[in-house]
């Protein structure tokens, strides 16, 4: 990670999508930056993610998603919103961004992943990225502000 200057946005990612999309938002108005959400850009992009799945293949959704990506990371004073399995694909598109991970115990996920998926996801998620935030409860603007603090550290 570089310095202030090399910075151009800013990736959020977790382990709860939906946690992490909202504190996004509320992350971007409290900063003045643009908000963007990875999996909603795709959505548009693709219309239909799943027939194109279906009816061109793997390999031309994967190219597809990885450009609306790689456009999303050239995105300049951006809050980026980001999946885990977007992430785990396509980090290494945001080398010039400020990397948070908002990190979960494991009873507080709600989705239906397993002990050693949890497990797995989050020693990865640990492992690349600056910042990564224990989160008890799940108060977005709270969040927002530890995010703004831990910053800091960064810049």
């Amino acid at each position: 990670m570089g310095n202030k200057q090399n910075l151009i946005n800013i990736v959020v990612v977790s382990l709860d999508e939906k946690f992490c999309k909202s504190v996004s938002s509320v992350l971007a108005s409290k900063l003045d930056m643009f908000f963007a959400s990875c999996k909603d850009l795709i959505e548009y992009d693709l219309i239909n993610p799943k027939d194109v799945l279906d009816k061109c293949g793997i390999e031309y959704l994967k190219k597809r998603e990885k450009g609306v990506v790689e456009n999303c990371a050239s995105y300049e004073n951006t809050i980026i919103a980001i999946n885990y399995d977007l992430f785990k694909d396509y980090f290494q598109l945001f080398s010039k961004s400020a990397i948070i991970y908002l990190a979960f115990p494991r009873e507080k996920i709600s989705n239906t992943i397993s002990n050693i998926v949890f497990e797995k996801r989050d020693k990865f998620l640990s492992e690349n990225a600056n910042i990564k935030i224990n989160i008890e409860k799940k108060l977005k603007v709270n969040t927002a502000n530890k995010i703004i603090e831990r910053l800091g550290e960064l810049v």
